[in-house]
């Protein structure tokens, strides 16, 4: 995993870690920064932007807690960040499927037939972020592309079905 070294200042010129979380709708370099976990007196954050050289990388950083009126520990010294360098790996972004459990909506029973194989494959794309179209026609080229290996395997499961028996 290709890393990078950068200076606090450098990460301070680029603008990271941003002031406030809202604040990365606004700004260029800043992709993403989101919450990881809650520690004991602040919230660990990973920030992901952009640098000078036009690759992405990441660096998890502290952050004080937004507890309201609650009475917290002191803010983190220097983001969690210790001596005059951060490490930061790169990164890209990639479409990533998750497994979880969800309610079942329209899902097979007695009286609902299955989805159609495009549908089926067209929720995984629509999961991902793509437009209903966009995922359909991904679906279907998929299909048409991989029809000979699936029937293939189709008859290989037939015949060690058989074979089993």
């Amino acid at each position: 995993m290709p890393v990078k070294q950068f200076t606090i200042d450098h990460l301070a010129d680029l603008g990271v870690p941003p002031d406030h979380p809202d604040d990365v709708q606004y700004n260029e370099t800043i992709l993403v920064d989101e919450h990881l976990s809650t520690l004991k007196y602040s919230q660990q954050r990973r920030c992901v932007f952009r640098d000078d050289d036009g690759r992405t990388y990441e660096v998890t950083y502290e952050a004080d807690l937004d507890a309201g009126d609650y009475e917290l520990g002191p803010p983190p010294e220097n983001h969690g960040w210790h001596g005059d360098t951060v490490e930061a790996v790169e990164v890209e972004q990639r479409p990533v499927i998750v497994a979880r459990w969800e309610p079942v909506t329209d899902g097979p029973a007695v009286d609902r037939p299955h989805l159609g194989a495009i549908d089926s494959l067209a929720a995984i794309w629509e999961e991902s972020g793509a437009r209903t179209t966009v995922a359909r026609d991904a679906a279907a080229a998929w299909i048409i592309e991989h029809a000979d290996e699936i029937g293939q395997l189709h008859d290989e499961y037939l015949d060690s079905a058989g074979n089993a028996q």
